[in-house]
């Protein structure tokens, strides 16, 4: 088998497939790798109260979230970055100038703007687990104090007046703009970083706080936000149905999510 691996696995796109479920191969070969020794690690751009119930009942040996700005191993918090007040506020004034819906990543959920809710079509999942409502917390005045921000995440006007690159050009210096992964959708949806962290700085902390080299290392995505962990693994995997630029940075590229892409890649790796 070789040294015992840390395996860093998206969830949308990469563990859940299009349907949002978990693939029953996935679940065999997650429980058959931690049986063999190896470690899985969730590494998300979601906030961690925001992750779906059955993902938590895998049984991950850690939780990477909130686009590396947030990590927590063996109950303990190993990361927690935080946005600077000026790139938060900075942000919230540009998006309510121009309409945009928009959602805050803090440490007790998230806050976002009704619009953002709607677009978001976030109902549906709090239909299937109604226990994840609290994580949810609606902003109704835009100049209210906010709980610390680990990340953002916003849609672009729906009638195309600006592109997730306008946003990136307006607020260049004060975060970090990546296409998001919304709904698999990239182009009407962003993502805001904190400036020098992400996916791939989190895989390396945990790495090194658990001595284990990055060549024993694997990461699995398919966005964008993958981009950075997938460079800096040992092995870095792309789905099939992955963005271009994370096909192109990656080892291997394993099948679709809908065609069991998530069992193969672990299935090869690591027996």
């Amino acid at each position: 088998m070789g040294n015992p691996k840390l395996v860093f696995i998206d969830i949308d796109g990469t563990l859940l497939d299009s349907s949002h479920r978990i693939p029953e191969s996935a679940r065999e070969e997650c429980r058959r790798a931690q049986q063999s020794g190896h470690r899985l690690f969730i590494c998300s751009g979601r906030a961690a109260l925001d992750i779906d119930p059955p993902v938590l009942a895998l049984g991950f040996d850690g939780i990477v979230s909130d686009g590396g700005a947030c990590a927590e191993l063996d109950g303990e918090t190993i990361i927690d970055e935080r946005m600077p007040a000026e790139s938060v506020r900075r942000a919230t004034s540009f998006f309510t100038a121009h309409g945009m819906p928009y959602a805050w990543h803090c440490p007790d959920g998230m806050h976002a703007t009704e619009r953002y809710l709607y677009r978001l079509g976030i109902w549906r999942r709090l239909l299937r687990h109604p226990q994840m409502r609290a994580a949810w917390h609606t902003i109704a005045d835009h100049s209210a104090p906010l709980p610390p921000v680990r990340k953002g995440t916003f849609y672009v006007p729906e009638d195309g007046s600006l592109t997730v690159e306008n946003v990136q050009q307006e607020l260049s210096g004060y975060a970090t703009i990546i296409h998001g992964s919304i709904n698999a959708s990239s182009d009407d949806n962003g993502e805001i970083l904190i400036p020098g962290v992400d996916k791939g700085t989190a895989l390396m902390k945990v790495a090194q706080r658990l001595s284990v080299p990055l060549p024993d290392t694997i990461a699995i995505g398919d966005s964008d936000n993958d981009l950075e962990m997938i460079q800096a693994a040992g092995v870095g995997v792309a789905m099939g149905n992955g963005t271009t630029s994370v096909k192109s940075a990656a080892d291997m590229i394993a099948p679709n999510v809908d065609n069991n892409g998530l069992a193969a890649a672990l299935r090869q790796l690591l027996r």
